[in-house]
């Protein structure tokens, strides 16, 4: 009996290269009977059938006429759906075990556990946003090297906040290793000099009073942080909450927008900044049920 997440990630392939091969090299596999959905939002493709060779797509098409190669492993997957994986460009890994969030969650076990799930759910590639303990560097060598079964592993280490500020400990508990907190220029420039040294996939910054309940990063210091990280070849993520905000950071260079803008709604100006600068726009479908609502903390 094949797994869903078997017949999904292997469609993925040609599309995401990154992705965990459920196949070998050398080996043909032939999934018949099924729906496909291709992800470029056209009808579904009924009593499908996807031929895959040594890891890549090689044909789809109706069963009826695609003929499966001599010597091929035929799965049946009538009443399943083959569709490209899904995509988590804003996840945190390790923070949350049952109802609980902080630190003390962030262990091999625990993310693998979690990497597991997101591929039964049909995501491979998840970006862990930040809040990252050191282990998070073996970790994703190890999922870039499928080590282990689950979705493969991206994103920034630790991430820079501020002292006394976002993200705040009273939310996510997190530990002095899980967040950088500069309090001038120089040290947030030397905080992403040592997320490059660890080569990172991005950097992660924090742009948020938290609905003014505490202090916001400094102008010069989400600058400084935009700045050095470009001089070292990375990209950077804001969290952001207002509007005024998002604009502020977008207009600084900042790459991608890691929540919506909420209040007030988004303007033309913005629409326009953004696609100016050709920034990225990461809106904000669900929190873990184990987070609390900062509105609540007091």
């Amino acid at each position: 009996m094949r797994s869903r997440y078997l017949t999904a990630s292997l469609l993925i392939l040609t599309l995401l290269p990154s992705a965990h091969a459920a196949a070998p090299a050398s080996r043909t596999v032939v999934f018949q009977g099924g729906r496909v959905l291709d992800g470029t939002g056209g009808a579904p493709l009924e009593a499908a059938a996807v031929v895959v060779r040594d890891g890549r797509i090689v044909s789809v098409g109706p069963a009826t006429q695609v003929q499966a190669p001599k010597g091929a492993e035929v799965i049946d997957f009538k009443g399943q759906t083959l569709l490209p994986g899904l995509i988590s460009d804003h996840s945190h890994v390790g923070q949350t075990l049952g109802t609980s969030v902080g630190s003390q969650n962030y262990t091999r076990e625990n993310v693998q556990r979690q990497l597991r799930q997101f591929a039964a759910y049909g995501v491979t590639p998840v970006t862990a946003l930040g809040m990252n303990r050191p282990l998070f560097n073996a970790l994703r060598k190890e999922a870039h090297a499928d080590r282990f079964t689950g979705a493969d592993l991206f994103g920034e280490g630790q991430g820079i906040g501020v002292p006394e500020g976002g993200p705040p400990h009273a939310m996510t508990h997190n530990a002095p290793d899980q967040v950088f907190r500069p309090a001038t220029a120089e040290e947030a420039r030397a905080a992403v000099r040592t997320l490059a040294k660890s080569r990172v996939d991005l950097v992660k910054v924090w742009v948020d009073s938290f609905l003014g309940k505490l202090p916001k990063m400094r102008p010069d210091i989400d600058g400084a942080v935009i700045d050095e990280s470009h001089k070292q070849g990375l990209r950077v993520a804001a969290h952001i909450h207002g509007l005024e905000d998002a604009k502020a950071v977008v207009a600084a260079g900042v790459d991608i927008l890691a929540h919506g803008a909420r209040d007030p709604r988004v303007d033309a100006a913005f629409i326009r900044s953004m696609k100016e600068h050709g920034v990225w726009y990461v809106p904000t479908l669900e929190l873990d049920e184990a987070t609390v609502l900062f509105a609540d903390m007091n």
